[in-house]
């Protein structure tokens, strides 16, 4: 920004760094979608144990061994 000293009629620089500003949402959602990520560092994850008992019965049903008499019986029932 600039602004005019009337006694000389020329342009002087304002200082910006020391104007307060409110950063919009949309600077908000850019920031954290553009954000720097470490692809070096590991990735943790931490699981309650309720969370951790889920994600084993989940991991079960979807690792389980189908076999067709298996499959057979359960179309029987």
């Amino acid at each position: 920004m600039a602004e005019i000293n009337e006694e000389s009629k020329v342009f002087t620089k304002v200082e910006t760094e020391s104007l307060p500003t409110k950063q919009s949402v949309w600077s908000k959602i850019r920031s954290f979608l553009f954000q720097e990520i470490d692809w070096n560092k590991p990735i943790k994850v931490e699981l309650t144990p309720y969370q951790q008992k889920i994600e084993d019965e989940i991991n079960e049903f979807l690792h389980q061994e189908i076999s067709f008499k298996g499959f057979w019986n359960f179309i029987k029932s």
